[in-house]
């Protein structure tokens, strides 16, 4: 048998919108864009959602339509994808890494103050595998240093924080729509906003800049073309991916409701295993469950003291390596969550990082272990996963 990590689920509802959008001839950011936000923004009880190429170009537009750039300082969690921080660059700022919640995956409200300097413009908290950032403390301490918030919300959509969606709660907050993601639409992502002036600016900067849109033109019976008034990218979705994206987010209730269900299934048959720790539910949060992440956890790579033991550590690594490779080769899908972007090549020479600087970050980085994870995942593929699991531990 085979078992994926996670599969897009589609039907003949995405193979039936594609095509219409194909007939009609607008294949760029046209009728199809603006109701697949429209849904969105209904969905996250937002003002304003803007479709981008990405969740990575969403970021990148998000902190230059909150004032952020050369020189500018942006805390960021040690722990999520590259995208998060690579965004932060490619306005001119800096990066300052902040470690992880363990329990959470998520940035740790309590290291961020110390953090703070006078070029600290922003904090991009990241609601990691559908969890949220504990959002509170983070916008109490952006009021206090008037520093704006933007969500990295990528893996969050159905996260809710105190009845509040991912993403809502800052100055902006960014979804995506990678296959990888609860709903999708092969590539594209989601700025949403409270705000008409940052909503406006993504409206141009997606568009090279542009005044007006293509389909603000149209609707006018326009001919001439817009003015330019700021430097711009075109970070357009298509209207074939948002048409995928209106049929995606009708399934959405049903699919965060299966995910909840196989996330209960899991926690249950889980406990069997108590060196693999499933992923913490919190009260005032409901979790969205982009993916079902573990931490390998034998035994624990801290000291009595607190400090991390590098040494066992690197034994627990490899262990868990080992333990995903045994899964693979009897056709199970097992990854790691994500990377300490501390210890990827790029950033730890440019910022001179050790490994240690984020102890919490490089145990997440090592120990832990995303399961396979899909709402249409059957009781036969379930019940492989989880009697493998115990092989492949009971002839270790």
């Amino acid at each position: 048998m085979k078992i994926p990590i996670t599969k897009p689920w589609f039907d003949n509802k995405e193979l039936q919108a594609v095509q219409e959008p194909l007939k009609s001839g607008w294949v760029v950011q046209g009728p199809k864009v603006a109701t697949f936000e429209k849904k969105i923004a209904q969905f996250t009880k937002v003002k304003y959602a803007k479709a981008t190429t990405s969740c990575t170009t969403a970021l990148h537009l998000a902190l230059i339509a909150t004032g952020i750039g050369q020189g500018d300082e942006v805390i960021v969690p040690s722990f999520t994808y590259i995208a998060s921080v690579n965004a932060v660059e490619y306005v001119g700022a800096t990066p300052i890494f902040v470690d992880i919640d363990l329990n959470t995956f998520n940035i740790d409200p309590a290291k961020i103050e110390e953090k703070v300097t006078k070029k600290t413009k922003a904090i991009m908290p990241v609601h990691l595998f559908g969890l949220c950032a504990d959002m509170r403390p983070i916008l109490k301490i952006a009021r206090q240093y008037k520093l704006k918030v933007i969500e990295d919300a990528a893996c969050a959509i159905g996260g809710f924080y105190y009845k509040k969606h991912a993403g809502a709660m800052g100055d902006a907050g960014c979804l995506s729509f990678h296959p990888r993601k609860s709903i999708t639409c092969g590539e594209g992502g989601m700025i949403l906003t409270n705000s008409k002036k940052i909503a406006n600016m993504v409206n141009a900067l997606r568009d090279h800049g542009a005044s007006k849109s293509d389909l603000q033109r149209h609707k006018k019976a326009g001919y001439l073309l817009p003015d330019f008034n700021i430097r711009g990218y075109n970070y357009r979705m298509t209207d074939i991916q948002g048409a995928i994206g209106i049929e995606q987010v009708k399934k959405l209730f049903q699919i965060l409701k299966k995910k909840k269900a196989l996330a209960k299934k899991l926690y249950s048959s889980l406990k069997q295993f108590p060196w693999l720790k499933p992923p913490i539910v919190l009260k005032n949060y409901i979790h969205g469950y982009q993916a079902f992440v573990c931490l390998f956890w034998p035994e624990s790579p801290f000291n009595k003291s607190g400090g991390l033991n590098i040494g066992k550590l690197s034994s627990l690594y490899q262990k868990r390596n080992k333990f995903m490779d045994r899964l693979e080769k009897v056709g199970i899908a097992a990854r790691p969550g994500t990377h300490a972007v501390h210890t990827t090549n790029y950033y730890k020479k440019k910022y001179n990082i050790a490994l240690t600087d984020f102890p919490n970050a490089l145990v997440a980085d090592r120990l832990s272990v995303a399961l396979p994870f899909y709402p249409q995942m059957t009781n036969k593929e379930f019940n492989y996963l989880i009697t493998n699991i115990k092989n492949v531990w009971n002839h270790w």
